[in-house]
This record gives C-alpha cells, structure tokens and sequence, in this order.
C-alpha cells in the first residue's frame, strides 16, 4: 500500500504543475539508496524547485529497501514533513492535500 500512497502523492503533484524525477534512477522514482528515496520535483509554471526525501525504517530502526517501511517525506528546504498514514483516512487525505499546497 505505501507504493499506491507515492502514486497518490505523485499524481497530486503532476496535477500540481510538478514534474518529478530520481537522481538516482531515470527510469524508477521508487528506486531507493541508502534508506532513502529522493525525488527532484520542478514546477515550470511557479518557476519553482525543490528536492523530497522520503525516509525508510523498518520497525526495529534497521536499514531497509522496502518501500512499505516509508515512514515520511520531507521537503528539503522548509523541513515539511508528510507521514504515510493510513491510505483510506481522512487524516492522509487531508495531509497530502495540504502537503502539495504548501510547496508553493
């Protein structure tokens, strides 16, 4: 379920105005390096850019590759953080609405 959360968060963004890519993989956004996953996003229309890091943990702290150990993601410049709640609350609903708009 944590890749159809990054999907959700990916189609807000490109509705957005983003445009999103991996400096670590060119062809998958989901690659993950070193407990991370990092996703350079660009928006031509606000003439804006930004880095997000999303942090991997596994439940003993542990180092992990699994996308269903995403824990958040933060904006890298403004220390905005969106945690991966559940995918069918109102709370992630209204967390990634909010997410999306306070990048601008």
């Amino acid at each position: 379920m944590t890749r159809a959360r990054m999907v959700e968060l990916k189609e807000a963004l490109e509705q957005a105005g983003w445009e999103i890519s991996n400096p670590v993989s060119a062809t998958d956004i989901f690659q993950t390096s070193d407990d991370q996953i990092t996703w350079e996003i660009n928006n031509s229309k606000t003439q804006k850019a930004s880095i997000l890091t999303f942090y991997l943990f596994d439940h003993l702290g542990r180092q992990t590759q699994q996308l269903s150990d995403i824990f958040y993601v933060k904006e890298n410049t403004t220390d905005l953080k969106l945690y991966f709640e559940k995918i069918n609350t109102p709370t992630w609903k209204s967390s990634l609405r909010l997410f999306v708009r306070s990048l601008y």
